[in-house]
């Protein structure tokens, strides 16, 4: 037998089970602005925390960094400071969500 006959199938063997996950729809979703349907007040609320974790995660590690490697305490200490007072507004402002009164249309019934 030669490496060749190897990869051609027989007419009476069966074809092989895809076995892989299936391929979700990409054009279903809306992109940047959430789902079709999604509320304005949700998406402006996601936005908002996003923003504010991002930036504080980058100000506090940049300012634990110049702390530690560099030494400069003004700085780094600032923005360390910065960083986590903006980590905490994010967590406090994602605790007060009421899910309830964000992301609900008048004409869903659930």
């Amino acid at each position: 037998m030669l490496p060749d006959e190897l990869d051609e199938r027989s007419k009476h063997e069966p074809d092989e089970p895809d076995l892989g996950p299936d391929v979700p729809d990409a054009t279903s979703s809306g992109g940047l602005l959430g789902p079709e349907g999604t509320s304005k007040e949700l998406l402006g609320t996601f936005w908002k925390l996003v923003l504010l974790f991002n930036v504080g995660l980058l100000a506090a590690s940049l300012g634990a960094m110049l702390l530690v490697f560099e030494g400069r305490l003004r700085l780094g200490g600032g923005l360390l400071a910065a960083g986590l007072l903006a980590l905490g507004r994010g967590v406090y402002r994602y605790r007060r969500i009421d899910p309830r009164s964000l992301g609900e249309d008048e004409d869903d019934n659930g």
